[in-house]
């Protein structure tokens, strides 16, 4: 009995929502509440100009050929592409490029806090292997990442994505390219703003499931840019929590039970010497709260 649109929703958002976090997978994920307002100076597209020149921006000669023939397989015949929106948010950019190096760290304090069953592992300086504890996994490889001081990076991953569960007859695959860029520049009033962009091409294996998620484009096109909107704040508290409370994301680091003992190092050190930088705290400043972004579920139902 084929499945409805209804119920595949959710199963497709899932589905997708686990092979993107590879890219920035902060991306994709849970949000700060009260955080520090991030601004949209460009709209989201999945208009196939932009596609067309999404395409082009890819920095193939920086791929490896198998690398290349990978990405156009997916990219000549996406079933779905979308450009997010274009935010600026107050972010430093030491943190902003340790955060997406690390990724791993991010879901990690989630877990802490309750707010999400999303699990992420690295298994190589590359890879990352991720579940959501709803039966989507994916297997993520970052194929090319230049990350500079000022945040002038360009990530290119592929990720693998499936999602099995419940009266499903087969799962769900899809493959994606993610191209993830930013940049940074300092405002009159002395604070680094940091605006990011991500460009996604999804393809999936079988022709039902393609045509469903057509349908249900708006609803993935929607819950995708909110995701992002919100992440990007979660980044900016963080950057200013670094600055005003390092205290705070000290004790938490030493709390982090799903990174080595390296990556752990790194964070106490980032906090300690963005603190020293910015030489200020501000004592209305509060700890980072999180809060649920939109779940499948919450965003079929609109």
């Amino acid at each position: 009995m084929a499945l409805s649109e209804t119920h595949c929703a959710p199963r497709l958002v899932r589905a997708i929502r686990v092979g993107l976090p590879a890219a920035f997978v902060v991306a994709f994920g849970l949000a700060a509440s009260g955080a520090t307002a991030a601004n949209q100076v460009a709209d989201g597209s999945s208009s196939r100009d932009v596609m067309e020149q999404a395409r082009g921006e890819i920095p193939w000669a920086k791929l490896s050929r198998q690398d290349q023939r990978l990405t156009q397989y997916v990219v000549r015949k996406a079933s779905l592409f979308r450009r997010s929106p274009t935010h600026a948010f107050d972010c430093d950019p030491q943190v902003f490029n340790f955060l997406s190096q690390h990724p791993e760290v991010v879901v990690n304090v989630w877990n802490l806090m309750g707010v999400s069953k999303l699990s992420l592992t690295r298994h190589a300086e590359d890879r990352f292997h991720a579940e959501d504890g709803a039966g989507a996994e994916g297997a993520l490889r970052v194929m090319h990442a230049d990350y500079q001081p000022d945040s002038r990076n360009t990530v290119v991953v592929f990720a693998d994505g499936q999602y099995q569960a419940g009266p499903m007859p087969e799962p769900i695959d899809a493959h994606c390219v993610l191209v993830l860029r930013s940049a940074s520049r300092r405002e009159s009033d002395g604070r680094d703003y940091v605006t990011a962009r991500l460009d996604s091409f999804v393809r999936f294996e079988h022709v039902g499931t393609e045509l469903i998620a057509k349908t249900l484009k708006p609803l993935l096109v929607k819950s995708a840019d909110h995701n992002f909107t919100e992440t990007m704040k979660f980044v900016s508290t963080f950057s200013r929590t670094a600055e005003q409370r390092p205290d705070g994301l000290l004790n938490l680091a030493q709390r982090l039970d799903k990174v080595d003992d390296k990556t752990r190092e790194e964070l106490a050190v980032l906090c300690r010497e963005t603190a020293a930088r910015h030489a200020s705290v501000d004592p209305a400043a509060g700890p980072i709260r999180l809060a649920r972004l939109q779940q499948p579920e919450e965003v079929a139902g609109r």
